[in-house]
Order: C-alpha cells, then sequence, then structure tokens
C-alpha cells in the first residue's frame, strides 16, 4: 500500500507538470465515457432496469390476428369466452384506452383514461397505494360508477396531500367515486391517469367481429409460453366451429410484456450503445498513442530505474497507475458531462419512447462509469507501459542520446491508428446509411398537405350527446362556426387522423364473391364529414366529394382510395360499383370517388385499402382546419367557436400536422442525430489520432529528414514521404473497417428504409471521406517536415 501511495503521488505530480498533455487526455477520454455513460443510462432505464411489476416475466400480452397475419385486438365476446376457458393463466384482464372530459372544478379538461377489466392492477401487479381495488361486481352496468387515479393525478389535481378517497369525479358528464389511487407503475404501461371498471353490457360490446379490446394474462407458476399458446389455440379452434362467421381462421398470437413495451426500440439502442463503444475504443487508442509519445521521452527515466534495481513489474505497476489516475480523472469529467448530456437526452427522446420519465444517471450509472475508467486505463496503459519497462540501457543511458522509438513502438503505433481508422470508419458507414434512409424517409410523399393545417381532437360525452341527432347537430354548428372565421379555408372532421393509425372493418364486393369464401377481407374505415378532403389537402383523382346531405344520412355512399381501386378493381372502373360493408349490419355503399393514398399509420408502411365513409353523427372526432396562414394561431379562435355550442367541451392534442408529421419520424430522427454525432465524433478522434501519430514520426526523424533534404531532397520527396506512410496506414484501416462495416452494418437492417444495409455509394462515398481527413491529417506535420533546417537537425545530433 505504500508503494501504491508513492505511485498514485507521483502519477499525480506528472499530471499537473505536463497540464497540456493531461488536459487533451482527459478530454478525450471523458468525452469517450460521458457519452457511454449517458446512453447506458438510457438503456439501463429503458432496457436493463426491471418494469415496474410484480414478476414481470409472467405477464402476457396478446394480439389477434387472422391466418393471414394482420394483428388486431380481441373482441370483447371472445375476451370472455378465453378468460373463463383458459387454464394456464391466474389472471386474464382487458382493457381499452380512452380520455374523458373532466369538468366540474376549473376550466374543462381533457384526461388520459383506461376502461379495465377489475382485475387489471392484480394481472400486472400493481399496487394500491391507498383506498381499494376494483371489486368484480362492478364490471355489471350501472356498478361501475367509481374510480382509481394514478399517483401522478393525485399530486396534479389534488396537491398530493389531501384525502381523496371517496371525492367525486365528473367524467363527461357521469360522476365517478375515487375508490383508491395506483402506484404510478400503473401509468407505464399506459400513460393513464384514471381508470374505470369496465363493462360488457352494452351492445357494442356483445360484437364479436369488433376487435378494440387489448388483452393481458399473467401465466400460472410454472407455466410456459408455448403451454399458454396451445391452451389458447385450442379455444381458438372451438370457437371457430362455434361461430364461422366472426372467428375463422383467428387465433390469438401471445407476447411477453418486455417484447411488447420495447418493440424496435431494443435494437436502436443497442446500436447507440456499440457505436458510443467504438468511439471510446478510439479515444482509448488516442491516449495510448500519446502515452507512447510520452514514454520515448522518459526512456532516460525509465532507464535510470532500472539501472537502479527497479524491476519491470514494478515499474508496468507505477505507469499503470498513472494510467489509472489519468483515466479516472477523465471518467469523473466523464461523469458530469453524462449527467448534463442524459438530461438532454431526456428532453430530445420522442414522446413515443416508454420510460422517459425513469431515465437518469443513478448509483448503477455511477458504477458503469467507475468499471468503464478502470477498464479504459488498463485498455489505454497496458500496452506503453510494457514496452516502456525494458528499456534499452545502453542506448537511453548514453550522454545526450535521444532514443529511439524502435520497431516495436512503430508497430504499436501503427496498429493503433489503423484500429481507430477501422472503428471510424464502421460507425462513419453506419451514420451514413441511417442519414440516407432517414433522407429518403422525410422525401416520402405522405398523400396530404401538411401546410397549415391545425388539428384537434374532439370526444362527445355520451352522457350528453345521447344520440345521433345531437352529435349531428353540434358538429354542423362547430363547421359552420369554424368555416366563417376569418383565414379559415376548409373545415372537416374524421374519425382517424393520418400517422395516427385506423380502424378497420369488413366489407364485400357486391355480386362479386371472393375466390376464397372463407376470406375476411377489410379496410381502413376513416368516417369524415363534407369536406374533410379538401381541408386535408387529399387528392381526388375521380367522382366526386360527400354532399352536405350524404353526412347527415350516412352508409349510402362510400368513397375508396387508390389501392383499394388497385387491389380490387384493377381493370374497371369502380365509379358506381357497390360495397357491402360491415357497419354492425351489413350496409350496401356505393362508390361515388376515389382519392389518392395517404399515409395512415407511418411514412415507412405502404398505403392501405381504404373507405372514407360520411357521416357528422360520430361521437368522437377530429377537427380538421386548413388557414390560410399560421395554423396554431387559430386556436384561440376555433376554442370561442367550440365554447359557445358547448362551454363544457375542452379542445384535446391540439397539434398542427406538421408536428404530427414531425413526430411520425421521431425516433428515426433521434438515433439518426446520435449516431451522426457519435460518428462525428469518431472522425475528429481518428483524423487528431493520425495527426498526432505523424506528427510524432516527424519529430523523431527530424535527423533522417534533414540528411535527405541536406543530400537534395525537395520538399515534395519530403511531403510525399511522410504523406504516403500515414496514407499506407489510413488505407490497411480502411480495408479492415469495409470488411467489418460489411458485416456489422447488417444489424441496422430493421432500422433502414430505402436503402440497403450494403449501399455502395454509401461505403465507397464514406471511405472517400475518412481518407480525406487522413490525407489532411498527415499533411500538415509533412509540410512542418519541409521547414527543417538541415544544418539545425544534423548539429542536433
Amino acid at each position: 500500500m505504500e508503494g501504491l501511495s508513492q505511485d498514485l503521488r507521483y502519477g499525480i505530480r506528472m499530471m499537473l507538470r505536463h497540464r497540456s498533455f493531461t488536459a487533451v487526455a482527459i478530454l478525450t477520454l471523458g468525452l469517450g465515457i460521458g457519452a457511454n455513460t449517458a446512453i447506458f443510462s438510457v438503456v439501463n432505464a429503458l432496457v436493463l432496469r426491471p418494469l415496474p411489476f410484480d414478476q414481470p416475466e409472467r405477464i402476457i400480452r396478446m394480439y389477434g390476428k387472422f391466418s393471414g397475419g394482420k394483428q388486431a385486438s380481441t373482441s370483447p365476446p371472445d375476451f370472455l369466452d378465453y378468460r373463463s376457458q383458459n387454464s394456464t393463466f391466474e389472471q386474464f384482464a382487458a382493457f381499452r384506452s380512452s380520455s374523458y372530459n373532466l369538468t366540474g372544478s376549473g376550466d374543462p379538461e381533457r384526461i388520459l383514461a383506461a376502461d379495465v377489466t377489475t382485475n387489471f392492477f392484480q394481472t400486472l401487479g400493481i399496487t394500491i397505494v391507498q383506498g381499494r381495488d376494483f371489486s368484480p361486481e362492478e364490471e355489471q352496468a350501472g356498478r361501475g360508477q367509481v374510480a382509481i387515479i394514478s399517483e401522478s393525478f393525485w399530486q396534479h389535481r389534488f396537491g398530493g396531500t389531501l384525502p381523496v378517497i371517496g371525492n367525486t369525479l365528473t367524467l363527461d358528464g357521469k360522476n365517478h367515486t375515487i375508490i383508491g389511487i395506483a402506484s404510478n407503475a400503473g401509468r407505464f404501461y399506459e400513460d393513464t391517469d384514471v381508470w374505470v371498471p369496465l363493462s360488457f353490457e352494452s351492445d357494442q360490446m356483445k360484437v364479436r367481429r369488433f376487435h378494440f379490446l387489448r388483452a393481458i394474462g399473467r401465466l400460472k407458476p410454472g407455466i410456459t409460453l408455448p403451454q399458454a399458446q396451445a391452451d389458447l389455440d385450442a379455444i381458438s379452434i372451438a370457437l371457430e366451429r362455434q361461430y364461422p362467421d366472426s372467428n375463422n381462421t383467428w387465433r390469438l398470437r401471445l407476447v411477453p410484456i418486455t417484447e411488447d413495451l420495447l418493440g424496435d426500440i431494443r435494437t436502436g439502442l443497442y446500436v447507440l450503445l456499440g457505436a458510443v463503444a467504438f468511439v471510446l475504443l478510439i479515444a482509448c487508442a488516442n491516449v495510448a498513442n500519446l502515452l507512447l509519445a510520452r514514454a520515448s521521452g522518459r526512456q532516460k527515466e525509465i532507464a535510470i530505474r532500472c539501472a537502479l534495481g527497479a524491476r519491470p513489474r514494478r515499474l508496468i505497476r507505477q505507469l499503470l497507475t498513472e494510467s489509472m489516475v489519468l483515466s479516472f480523472a477523465g471518467g469523473l469529467f466523464g461523469f458530469f458531462l453524462a449527467v448534463w448530456g442524459t438530461d438532454l437526452l431526456v428532453k430530445m427522446a420522442p414522446e413515443t419512447m416508454i420510460r422517459t420519465r425513469t431515465i437518469g444517471v443513478d448509483s448503477r450509472a455511477l458504477t458503469f462509469t467507475l468499471l468503464l475508467s478502470f477498464i479504459s486505463g488498463v485498455v489505454f496503459g497496458l500496452v506503453p507501459a510494457l514496452q516502456s519497462s525494458k528499456p534499452d540501457l545502453n542506448e537511453s543511458l548514453k550522454e545526450g542520446g535521444k532514443g529511439s522509438p524502435g520497431m516495436r513502438s512503430n508497430r504499436t503505433h501503427s496498429f493503433l491508428v489503423i484500429s481507430e481508422m477501422a472503428l471510424a470508419l464502421i460507425l462513419l458507414i453506419g451514420a451514413g446509411l441511417l442519414v440516407q434512409s432517414f433522407r429518403l424517409l422525410q422525401d416520402v410523399n405522405p398523400g396530404f398537405d401538411p401546410h397549415n393545417t391545425l388539428t384537434m381532437r374532439l370526444p362527445l360525452p355520451e352522457s350528453k350527446y345521447d344520440g345521433p341527432g345531437r352529435v349531428a347537430a353540434f358538429t354542423g354548428q362547430l363547421l359552420e362556426r369554424v368555416s366563417a372565421l376569418p383565414g379559415v379555408k376548409a373545415v372537416g372532421t374524421t374519425t382517424q387522423l393520418p400517422m395516427r393509425g385506423a380502424n378497420d372493418t369488413y366489407f364485400k364486393i357486391e355480386g362479386r364473391p371472393f375466390s376464397d369464401p372463407n376470406l375476411q377481407v377489410t379496410a381502413l374505415d376513416p368516417v369524415v364529414s363534407q369536406n374533410y378532403l379538401n381541408a386535408m389537402g387529399i387528392q381526388l383523382l375521380k367522382g366526386r366529394q360527400f354532399t352536405e346531405q350524404e353526412t347527415r344520412d350516412p352508409a349510402k355512399t362510400v368513397i375508396i382510395n387508390e389501392t383499394f381501386a388497385r387491389t380490387y378493381f384493377p381493370d374497371e372502373d369502380p365509379l358506381g360499383k357497390r360495397l357491402i360493408i360491415d357497419l354492425g349490419e351489413p350496409t350496401t355503399c356505393e362508390i361515388v370517388g376515389v382519392t389518392g393514398d395517404i399515409k395512415q399509420f407511418s411514412l415507412q408502411f405502404d398505403p392501405s385499402p381504404t373507405m372514407y365513409l360520411p357521416s357528422i353523427n360520430v361521437g368522437f372526432l377530429n377537427l380538421v382546419v386548413r388557414t390560410e396562414g399560421n395554423p396554431l394561431a387559430m386556436t384561440a379562435g376555433v376554442r370561442e367557436a367550440v365554447q359557445s355550442i358547448d362551454k363544457d367541451l375542452p379542445l384535446a392534442n391540439v397539434r398542427s400536422m406538421e408536428e404530427i408529421l414531425a413526430g411520425s419520424i421521431a425516433e428515426p430522427r433521434f438515433r439518426t442525430m446520435l449516431l451522426s454525432v457519435f460518428a462525428t465524433l469518431a472522425l475528429a478522434l481518428a483524423g487528431v489520432g493520425i495527426y498526432g501519430v505523424m506528427s510524432y514520426s516527424v519529430s523523431r526523424r527530424t535527423h533522417e529528414i534533414g540528411i535527405r533534404m541536406a543530400l537534395g531532397a525537395r520538399p515534395s520527396d519530403t511531403i510525399r514521404l511522410v504523406v504516403g506512410q500515414g496514407l499506407t496506414l489510413a488505407a490497411i484501416g480502411v480495408g479492415i473497417g469495409l470488411c467489418g462495416a460489411f458485416a456489422l452494418t447488417r444489424l441496422l437492417e430493421t432500422l433502414l428504409f430505402g436503402i440497403s444495409a450494403t449501399d455502395p455509394i454509401t461505403f465507397g462515398g464514406i471511405a472517400v471521406l475518412l481518407t480525406g481527413v487522413a490525407a489532411v491529417a498527415c499533411y500538415i506535420p509533412a509540410r512542418r517536415a519541409t521547414r527543417v533546417d538541415p544544418m539545425q537537425a544534423l548539429r542536433c545530433e
């Protein structure tokens, strides 16, 4: 311990003595370690940290699907059958996302909610911190006027101190008694403030064809996923036989909740973690090169220590201790960078990313930083320590001798530079592919004009709008008053905004049975008002739009999109053809128009067959307002128009269509930006690394260059010599990097759009870019070498 204490004190003195070297090394390591810690904090919160549920490995999410692979939720009657007949689940629950108008105190507010079966919290293993859970009887109609709120909602709405059990919430005009407060773990699966019991008594809840419930289950102890899948498949087959019209080829697909929540985000985060690991390796290679360069200037010191009896093991320990002091100083700097960087990442993260509230630099991240600092110190300090521990005593102790770097030292420098170039190239190619992919994604035509378009949600509570007449009266007045506002060009309503997903429904073509009588054919079915196509900027290719009368007396006409026409009417004009659409009962509608395709789900997905149905009798509507100028400036006017009709109706999800479109590509933008930042950092570090090596090489070859110039070598010859040496190393690194990138970029395939993971243009362009950076980094010391005075160079020897 006494020897270690001496080594630590000496290491700190060496750091303070060589301030420039120390600053560069700490900055380089700090950037690498800080970036790794920040990304690790995100991965830790989203992937590594256990889910806030009791035994989450037993929780299963269920998706319904037909044999053709189309996924959906499950229908209420099917859910009840699965729940009562299965033998592998301890709990079997369902829920549907919802929202309610909260009134009664202050301004009306739209809150996020969920309608859940009464065993929902037991299934997820969520604690009720105050009050009680739902009882099974509260699923019955008329007995479910109760609610459970989240801790966050309690703190936000009631200050977190007032007793609220027994208080009343007015949701969509109906009073609900608060019976419990759920821990914030309940908001993890669904970002929800209020839960109310789900009743199965209404007519809608008895239709097997309507799949809108999301099912989850908790496996019994010892039951495996394949066993549960086989159990539910057997029930599905029995239901298919019993209800062939609605359940033909219908099955449930089971997915562990961890996989369901993370989805594709896990791949993107692991790619980012691998990228910052590359950055740290490049940083370590840079610092190792700096230590090797400094070691050549300490050869006489090391030789004297050896001559006085220091053993190689003792010298290695001292030099490694110095490296560790440097590494932990860099780690400390990196930790503070990570705290700042993690906060920045949370602010930049897309809204769709789960658990962002839990992201932070915690004790696990601190442990990761310390471990990373230790490993980094060993990685960049071991090779210089091993080489410096066996000096050439005869050469190093000569009077005035400067020592020689030696072949082994030169090989080590070259290896480190080649490694840096290879790692930087792999990282740059990965970033280049994502940048190209994101550019292609941005260039996709969404099929509508997002400019100057305001959108908002206006769900009408059933307690007040309890019939189509009242809904139509409100919607008609709203469209009339908003269209009269100054600066409004067109107004429409829809049940399904583009880029927000959509529902679908079954249909048949009148007089034309499908080749497979068991085939279940569906199409998207947004319900829209008269001027919706104009308000959204969707092109009408042929035919006409809906008339006002058709939206008031719907289910007689339909407008289809181009994909629908191309799929089901490939060689004929669809206008005038009739569809039999399942709207609770078979309804015959005439096709009166064909629109251009729009991206309903995402810019990455192909358009789906779509049927636009006319109506203003829908209680859940999205208002679309096309304006002459800034759409958000119209919000106040639209709010006044709404409240002049119904003062208790709040505006929810007020967004411009450009915001919605940008939000739909937020995740690819996020990972592309981060990987680009890391790749740029790697490029800078690689350029600095090769510059440092070539500068060191020039300084060690001053005598040789002086002799060459004394014998007649021209400056261009010297430049060619130095640059050629550097470019040889760069070319080897680029070659190795291309091979590595060809293998590793295949991991990006699921994250790319419109471009191959081995795109030759990206590979070639990045290789040329990195070679160019290496050439510039070599040229600067080469130019300095041409200024060597031959007489001065020879005299100093």
